[in-house]
């Protein structure tokens, strides 16, 4: 049998509660509760009208990615619904064998692979945890069915999830994946599209198990926009769609990227300078 982290000694012995809380309290409220404990807050700012959409309606959610532990902040930040469901690598599946039925799998390891320098937590997650590798040609037409997958839960009035950057060279540019999505709508006047933007996540939010580490590492916040229309984003071209969103996206979540360190300085200089004009 393939070796999973869900079996692995000593991590075990977390992940099973958690598990266990997944069937009994659900997925929002089990996540949460998660969140809570391992962080000095948690800020999630959605306005009344997204609230009730990410609730009711036929949704596709668009979030960030820098982190892995983003995946768990987007689903516990939104409101609990039986009819929701994420896009994520196939890596991580099986790690909650509870969180499974949620999960919609991509294929992107071929991505990592051909990377210069390979990423030191995917190569330590396969000492514990079996994840099937496949070609590039393989991954993509699984892909394709995934994709597809996403499109008929969207149609059947579902809330779908998706971090269309994750797996992309720079973290930023959006695959074409979501753009497919979008274009196969089968109701695309009944469907909506919220972006999501997480921050305060890292390379190093596995520390946060440690009460003194979760202490120190920086406060989580996700963003939440109005409601978009995937009508006006629909087209022929996948590729096309998914870089309109892109720019869309960009613009959106602008004001929620931390301004460099010489910018900081700079506007401190100029409140002093001001406040050295006017005061008296």
């Amino acid at each position: 049998m393939p070796k999973t982290l869900y079996d692995t000694f000593g991590v075990r012995k977390i992940l099973r509660p958690i598990n266990k809380n997944l069937k009994n309290d659900g997925l929002s409220l089990t996540l949460k509760k998660i969140v809570n404990q391992v962080s000095r807050g948690f800020t999630i700012n959605i306005p009344k009208n997204t609230e009730k959409v990410l609730k009711n309606d036929s949704v596709l959610l668009i979030c960030n990615h820098p982190a892995q532990a983003d995946v768990l902040l987007l689903l516990s930040a939104i409101p609990s619904r039986k009819k929701t469901f994420l896009i994520v690598m196939s890596g991580i599946l099986s790690i909650l064998p509870a969180i499974n039925k949620y999960l919609i799998p991509v294929y992107i390891s071929h991505r990592f692979n051909e990377r210069s320098q390979p990423d030191w937590k995917m190569e330590l997650l396969k000492k514990f945890h079996f994840t099937p590798e496949y070609s590039q040609e393989i991954a993509h037409k699984k892909n394709i069915k995934s994709i597809t997958l996403a499109t008929q839960k969207i149609n059947e009035g579902s809330l779908v999830g998706i971090f269309p950057a994750g797996g992309s060279e720079n973290g930023r540019d959006f695959l074409p994946g979501v753009g497919h999505i979008i274009k196969n709508l089968k109701y695309p006047e009944k469907t909506k599209i919220v972006m999501a933007h997480v921050s305060g996540t890292s390379t190093w939010d596995f520390l946060r198990i440690l009460p003194f580490f979760s202490k120190l590492l920086p406060k989580f916040k996700i963003e939440f926009s109005q409601v978009l229309d995937a009508s006006d984003f629909v087209g022929d071209d996948g590729r096309v769609i998914a870089l309109n969103l892109q720019n869309t996206y960009d613009q959106w979540s602008l004001p929620f990227y931390p301004l460099p360190r010489f910018q900081y300085a700079a506007l401190y200089l100029r409140s002093f300078l001001l406040f050295l004009l006017f005061r008296g």
